[in-house]
């Protein structure tokens, strides 16, 4: 198809915010994250096979651009444990170098009233299983998880999201 929109790189981030408000939580945490100027797009769960992971810092955010991302995002009040976690996991084959080869990748996120421990086995679990359901082998996986507990009298919000480059 031409004219197919297939990112070029990806970067994962995570962030947390605390305030009196629910909806200040949250920008917080996006603030915090680095992407709370764009626009965010959420979209299901595979990276293209060549799609290059980016350092969040050496991607320049250009405020109202639309950001196409997998996101996971937990809120709470006070005293409660909130967290929210993105695993994304390349399918392939190592070759006889040891080096992989890529098929491509895939994205889980998993969130909820739940420490890091549990939400990076929650994530794991579904990248195993959603490796199964495809028949692939996945050859290299990383997570990022936020957890925390929300601060005496206010709001918090989690969140943690796989964002696409184009």
């Amino acid at each position: 198809m031409n004219g197919a929109m297939v990112p070029k790189a990806f970067f994962v981030t995570s962030g947390v915010g605390m305030d009196l408000e629910q909806a200040g939580a949250f920008d917080l945490a996006l603030r915090n994250a680095g992407i709370s100027e764009c626009n965010l797009v959420a979209v299901s769960s595979i990276l293209p096979a060549n799609a290059m992971e980016m350092e969040r810092s050496t991607v320049k955010v250009t405020p109202g651009k639309i950001y196409f991302c997998v996101m996971s995002r937990a809120d709470g009040k006070s005293g409660e444990i909130i967290g929210a976690g993105i695993g994304y996991a390349w399918m392939g084959k190592g070759n006889e170098k040891g080096e992989e080869e890529r098929e491509f990748g895939i994205i889980c996120e998993h969130h909820g009233h739940y420490s890091r421990e549990y939400l990076a086995e929650k994530m794991q679990e579904k990248l195993y299983k959603m490796a199964e359901i495809r028949d692939k082998r996945i050859v290299k996986k990383k997570f990022v998880v936020e957890s925390v507990e929300v601060e005496s009298g206010k709001f918090g919000s989690v969140v943690a999201a796989l964002v696409f480059g184009f």
